[in-house]
């Protein structure tokens, strides 16, 4: 597959390693997204990079010592008892700079718990360290207690730290010339911005063969691809996919998960803060509402793929039998059209959040709901304020083709006079369509142009 861009976190790594000072650089981010290629591209054959395993550490020791010995020649018939032992031998054997990448670094610390502690000692005599280091890992959870929780031995160590997030959906453009940007959007809502999906999906002729196989198939490589992920990242598995199941089929009430899990809802918050951490959930709140604002907050499933995993694949996991897979892929089509619309939705404000013509003004856009100025429900799909306070930007994201675009502009600037926070600013109306025409409106390609970033 091609390498898309990574522009900013190959410049950000290459100027790290010119410094004069051995760095030591943390990159994180979720499995498959692309951590090992940027690094193994970076690396020279100069570099030694190794992939850890879940393997006994004395193991890793002999194998990392091995290909160490290609590059210091006199570890060729070491054998270490521990970790403090190799890093000591190893950097004394240091004549010329080279960086050591440890990738899956939570591996190795599983298999021997005193490695931060050893590496931490190795760092905090920077002025004696004649190599540097780079660690690796797609543990989220485990990544961030390691490197980002105060009480852990590598805090404050790391020279940069890199999560290395999804690739934007804009680069299906490339990947896919072949597809049209409404198509993509659909490619998009279905495996999100994880660079081996789109991989794997390009080995199939068509996106149904590719759903139908790699995803709903029970023998998919992608089928079980969730629970990969939470057991990597989480101790209670059971209730994370739970919580995304839940979500993902329409509960976005804190109050009403807990209701169908029969917990209280206190006892939900810390869970589902975890699972937003890692990309998989955010909450949503009203445009301009406080952050604190827990009854008004709503819970929807973030990442694209596991949002369609859990709502397609999980409540149907027992029909899924390989006779009976294009009998229910034909009924789940039918219900694509609602689910691509919040997929829309959000890459709508996407659009609006990350274009150079509205960054410089406004602020980022969010969707409104609640009782208008006259106490009446209103939802808007897009809202933004000017910093300066004088101007609303307001967007209706319509998946379907639309006849008349200047009807809906003066709707929504209608609704927008509504909005309880309106002191006369100028309104500013963007209507997003699925349509392809030349009718002033914004279109998926415009919004996928856009978003290749």
């Amino acid at each position: 597959m091609a390498f898309y861009n990574r522009n900013a976190e190959q410049a950000q790594l290459s100027s790290a390693l010119r410094r004069e000072k051995r760095q030591f650089i943390v990159v994180y981010g979720r499995r498959r997204a692309g951590k090992s290629t940027l690094l193994r591209r970076l690396t020279s054959p100069t570099d030694v990079y190794f992939q850890a395993s879940q393997t006994t550490a004395s193991y890793q020791r002999e194998r990392l010592t091995e290909q160490l010995a290609e590059r210091l020649p006199g570890l060729a018939d070491a054998r270490f008892t521990g970790w403090s032992q190799f890093f000591s031998a190893v950097n004394a054997q240091v004549q010329d700079r080279f960086t050591l990448v440890l990738d899956e670094f939570p591996y190795l610390v599983k298999a021997d718990t005193s490695l931060p502690s050893v590496l931490q000692r190795l760092l905090d005599d920077r002025e004696q360290l004649r190599l540097d280091i780079i660690i690796c890992g797609s543990s989220q959870q485990m990544m961030r207690g390691l490197i980002l929780s105060a009480t852990a031995p590598l805090y404050g160590r790391a020279d940069e730290i890199i999560k290395l997030d999804a690739l934007a959906p804009g680069w299906l453009l490339e990947h896919l010339p072949g597809s049209s940007p409404v198509e993509l959007i659909e490619e998009y809502a279905t495996w999100g911005g994880i660079p081996r999906y789109w991989e794997l999906r390009k080995d199939y002729p068509n996106y149904a063969d590719a759903v139908k196989n790699l995803i709903l198939s029970p023998t998919g490589v992608l089928h079980e691809e969730p629970n990969r992920l939470l057991l990597e990242d989480l101790r209670d598995t059971v209730q994370s996919a739970t919580l995304l199941t839940l979500v993902a089929a329409g509960v976005h009430r804190l109050s009403e998960l807990g209701a169908r899990m029969q917990k209280p809802a206190t006892d939900l918050s810390r869970p589902l803060q975890r699972l937003i951490e890692m990309g998989y959930l955010q909450r949503e709140i009203p445009y301009g509402a406080k952050r604190r604002a827990t009854k008004l907050g709503l819970y929807k499933v973030a990442d694209p793929f596991l949002r369609f995993h859990y709502h397609y694949v999980h409540p149907n996991l027992s029909e899924l039998l390989p006779t009976r897979l294009d009998a229910v892929w034909r009924r789940l089509r039918t219900q694509q059209p609602q689910f691509l619309a919040q997929t829309w939705e959000n890459l709508c404000r996407d659009y609006v959040g990350l274009t150079d013509e509205y960054v410089a003004e406004y602020h980022y856009p969010a969707r409104w709901w609640g009782k208008d100025g006259e106490g009446k429900p209103m939802e808007i799909d897009l809202v933004s304020m000017s910093f300066d306070g004088t101007s609303l930007l307001v967007g209706e994201c319509k998946w379907s083709a639309t006849k008349d675009v200047n009807r809906l502009r003066s709707t929504l600037i209608a609704k927008a006079k509504r909005l309880p926070f309106y002191n006369d600013q100028v309104v500013h109306p963007l209507i997003f369509t699925k349509g392809d025409s030349s009718d002033g409106a914004i279109h998926p390609k415009d919004v996928l142009l856009a978003l290749k970033l």
